[in-house]
């Protein structure tokens, strides 16, 4: 995948209509996203068996938390 500064290089170098099409296209392509749910929320849902029993969040700080006590 390419950066995003290589990216907008290449755009860059592209006529003023070309660069209208590319973000036409970009704006398509958004448009076909499923809306994301908040952030913070998006960060705290968890997976697979867990869904709906855990808080994401909470347990990474667990890990952290434990991993601090053994160094």
């Amino acid at each position: 995948m390419q950066n995003i500064e290589e990216i907008a290089d290449k755009l860059k170098q592209l006529p003023d209509e070309q660069q209208g099409e590319v973000a036409d296209f970009v704006d398509f392509l958004l448009s076909r996203l499923p809306a994301a749910p908040k952030a913070e929320q998006a960060l705290r849902e968890t997976a697979g068996i867990w869904k709906g029993e855990a808080d994401g969040i909470a347990y990474e700080d667990t890990l952290r938390q434990q991993w601090e006590r053994r160094r």
